[in-house]
């Protein structure tokens, strides 16, 4: 007779049950093949329907163990746009098959003297801009704009953010003003959560970021 334990059984259970890491955000699987001229390709639908099926077979020659599963899209600039359908993989993982997908590209979609450019991951920072920050709460230094910030919101919210501006170039335009907004970069992999001391007011796409308005509540 097999002996089975309890604790084993659970073990088990957990292996099975256990989930997967969270998916990255969508914008982290796409890359991008733009020419120098933008405008509109005249056969923009056909690229779309048939380059995902050619950056498949670039990868299956390349003996890649990626996923060959894409979408792909033509903007009105002629910019091409491969969006990997694997949750888990960064466009970043594609990077030694650019140069070869971009050949492909360019000889199956010939353009004359404006050719794509080689592929690249699409821009995918998120920006932050955080209004009403009393003046009294920040360096007149704006050299250490950054250090204040980051280690700020570090502690406050597990977020490290990678660069940082005042979002009025010249912060003393304000005048007799006591509080001033600020605009914060982080990696696209991070989710910013405010506060409850700051409402969101507006999310919109704005060349190729993310832009989330923040104003503080009176307390």
């Amino acid at each position: 007779m097999v002996s089975v334990s309890a604790s084993s059984v659970a073990v088990a259970s957990s292996e099975i049950f256990r989930k997967p890491p969270p998916p990255f955000p969508q914008a982290v699987h796409r890359f991008i093949a733009s020419r120098p001229t933008f405008e509109p390709h005249p056969e923009a639908l056909k690229i779309a329907a048939h380059f995902p099926d050619i950056a498949a077979s670039v990868l299956r020659e390349g003996n890649s163990s990626l996923s060959l599963s894409f979408t792909c899209t033509v903007n009105d600039k002629g910019s091409v746009s491969l969006l990997g359908t694997s949750l888990h993989t960064p466009a970043s993982a594609y990077t030694p098959y650019f140069a070869p997908l971009t050949t492909r590209l360019n000889k199956a979609f010939p353009v004359g003297k404006s050719p794509w450019d080689l592929f690249k991951p699409a821009l995918n920072q998120t920006q932050l801009s955080i209004h009403s920050i009393p003046l009294a709460f920040l360096s007149s230094d704006e050299g250490q704009l950054f250090p204040s910030l980051h280690e700020c919101i570090r502690n406050a919210r597990g977020v490290s953010i990678v660069l940082s501006c005042y979002l009025n170039p010249d912060p003393a335009s304000g005048g007799q003003k006591t509080g001033t907004s600020v605009v914060v970069f982080c990696g696209p992999t991070r989710r910013f959560r405010p506060s409850p001391l700051f409402q969101p007011l507006l999310s919109k796409p704005e060349s190729g970021a993310n832009v989330l308005l923040l104003q503080k509540h009176p307390v």
